[in-house]
């Protein structure tokens, strides 16, 4: 997935985002500049990038300078000469090796080949992760907000019920145990309130870890958002997209390959290598008491040929501890493979119940609405007592906590889905915009 074609993709999503609430894709945006996770995984590609050139290195001459100056002073003393004399030398080396075969070099070539694509799936997967990881806690923070708005309203409700418990106990139409459980009920919906303050403000803390800011405002869902079964409706065929398009088994499949080109490089310990080889030299030397100095030239090219005999066993050890490094690598890759399908199929029958459940806790308020407006009725006439009506209330509130969950939940669920076949993209989450609204 390219980064210019996200922005240039969001730009034009933007133009009908609504200006007094943050929407999805916006919040995806600030992600897309501020989260370090993504952010490190891009500049984790970009390191990687760098071991192309370094492999080709390998292959291009190596050529090195070294120089030398000095002052020698000699104190010496025998039959032909004695006394102090001392001079200065002075030169440089030029040398040159290129290689012409080292199995190496190709086996690493190979490796930083396969390391590419690894980062390359890596950070799409990162990416992907983003995409779901946004939505989670963006419509973490609805929830919190509904959790928050259906406790206020049902300690409201049973701060009224409370009181018209009390005005009927005063006059004697009702008794001391209906005023203590309505206080109880109306300590326990207070209790709730704070809990869901604070549970607000967690996932307030969430989005900010990955937007990098406060928001104030977002937009929330429209009470008409769509159920949309997955296409295919296969769980099967789901399955078999994921083994081929996710990038978290594609990086464990590079592992894989990149293990096997372990071996091969440890087994190069023992290849022959040639290289072409050529040096300049040149030395001077003068003598500051005899008016003497000499000066030498050397050039010189050939080749050098290097078969390794014997190291210790170290590359035979070496060369093991490569091959059960690749057995690691195929069982990650297993392990990868099986958590990719679980994963997959999780999320398949997560929409197709979701849809269910949705449709199902939708009518449970409607039913809930008229059997605690049944109830009310019931209490009015003196048939149904306070923990009746208490509980009626609290089986509504509950029921449309359950259902404005759900319809959050099965959307969550279709982007988990298409994560895990590896083919969620922007796209999925526009959609998904346009579903939030007045």
């Amino acid at each position: 997935m390219k980064k210019i074609a996200i922005n240039a993709f969001i730009a034009s999503s933007l133009l009908v985002s609504q200006a007094w609430a943050e929407n999805l894709i916006d919040v995806f945006e600030l992600s897309l500049s501020s989260d370090p996770q993504l952010l490190a995984e891009a500049a984790s590609r970009q390191a990687v990038g760098e071991l192309d050139d370094q492999a080709t290195a390998n292959f291009l001459p190596q050529v090195d300078l070294t120089a030398n100056t000095g002052k020698t002073w000699v104190d010496a003393s025998s039959q032909s000469f004695g006394g102090q004399t001392e001079y200065n030398d002075h030169g440089y080396t030029l040398s040159l090796v290129q290689p012409l075969y080292r199995r190496q070099n190709f086996v690493q070539k190979e490796q930083a080949d396969i390391a590419i694509e690894g980062a390359d799936a890596s950070y799409v997967a990162a990416e992907q992760s983003l995409i779901v990881r946004v939505s989670e806690r963006y419509f973490g923070v609805l929830g919190a907000e509904d959790d928050l708005t259906f406790a206020l309203a049902e300690r409201e409700a049973i701060a009224k019920q409370l009181e018209q418990t009390q005005q009927r106990f005063d006059v004697g139409m009702a008794t001391i145990t209906d005023t203590t459980e309505a206080q109880a009920a109306f300590d326990l919906a207070n209790a709730a309130v704070i809990a869901a303050e604070n549970a607000l403000a967690n996932a307030n803390e969430q989005l900010r870890e990955t937007s990098g800011k406060y928001i104030n405002e977002l937009t929330g869902l429209q009470s008409d958002s769509p159920l949309v079964s997955p296409e295919p409706e296969d769980i099967n065929q789901w399955s078999q997209t994921a083994l081929v398009q996710n990038p978290s088994l594609m990086v464990a499949k590079s592992n894989v390959d990149s293990a096997a080109q372990t071996i091969e490089l440890q087994k190069s310990g023992h290849y022959p290598s040639l290289d072409l080889v050529a040096q300049k030299n040149y030395a001077s030397q003068s003598d500051g008491n005899f008016s003497g100095s000499s000066k030498t030239h050397t050039e010189a090219i050939g080749l050098q040929f290097n078969l390794p005999i014997y190291a210790g066993g170290a590359v035979v050890s070496r060369t093991r501890e490569a091959g059960y490094r690749l057995d690691q690598a195929m069982q990650n890759e297993e392990q990868q493979r099986r958590s990719v399908t679980r994963q997959t199929r999780e999320s398949f029958n997560g929409v197709m119940s979701g849809i269910s459940r949705v449709q199902a806790l939708k009518q449970a308020v409607v039913s809930n609405e008229k059997a605690l407006e049944s109830t009310q009725a019931g209490y009015e006439v003196g048939t149904r007592t306070t923990v009746d009506v208490l509980d009626a209330r609290r089986n509504l509130f509950s029921a449309r906590r359950d259902y404005a969950r759900s319809r959050y939940d099965y959307i969550l669920n279709t982007l988990r889905l298409k994560q895990a076949a590896g083919i969620v993209t922007i796209e999925d989450l526009v959609q998904i915009n346009s579903w939030l609204g007045a």
